[in-house]
């Protein structure tokens, strides 16, 4: 009865560690469907309210009502609503209810009846499970070819 016990605790934890992650993935592809339809409060949903964004070094956005810039900046709208994020994949690791999402976002752009990558990146998303939700606590995000890319993608192996 022991072994029996002890192999449906270790059953529960893996499944509750598969479902954790697929929260997590979910999350991540909500994100570029917020963005792209223009939503800023979804997108804002995603953050937790002590969120820290960091995008090239360039953009800094902290709590979830300065997350909603995200979409609403000028950089943003300009691209509305010819874009697509497409999000991953992604390499999750999940510690309790915590986790660090390693991975890649394309940002394709329909410009004169042409699509084309406007941007790819790499991203750390750092999350939080509050409130039986997972959220982004922190995500930092860096274009390809620039001097820390790699340094982010590394910390995520």
């Amino acid at each position: 009865m022991e072994n029996l016990a002890g192999l449906v605790a270790d059953l529960k934890a893996r499944i509750e560690a598969l479902e954790d992650e697929r929260a997590i993935q979910s999350l991540l592809t909500r994100y570029g469907l917020a963005v792209d339809s223009g939503d800023a409060e979804a997108t804002a949903r995603l953050y937790a309210e002590d969120c820290h964004i960091d995008i090239d070094s360039a953009a800094f956005m902290n709590g979830r009502a300065e997350s909603r810039g995200i979409v609403t900046s000028p950089l943003h709208q300009a691209i509305m609503p010819n874009c697509a994020h497409v999000m991953g994949p992604f390499e999750v690791r999940l510690e309790g209810d915590r986790a660090v999402a390693t991975g890649y976002a394309t940002v394709y752009l329909k410009e004169d009846g042409q699509v084309r990558v406007w941007r790819q990146s790499y991203g750390r998303w750092e999350l939080i499970k509050r409130d039986g939700r997972w959220q982004v606590q922190k995500r930092i995000s860096r274009s390809t070819g620039r001097d820390d890319a790699q340094d982010l993608l590394r910390a995520g192996l």
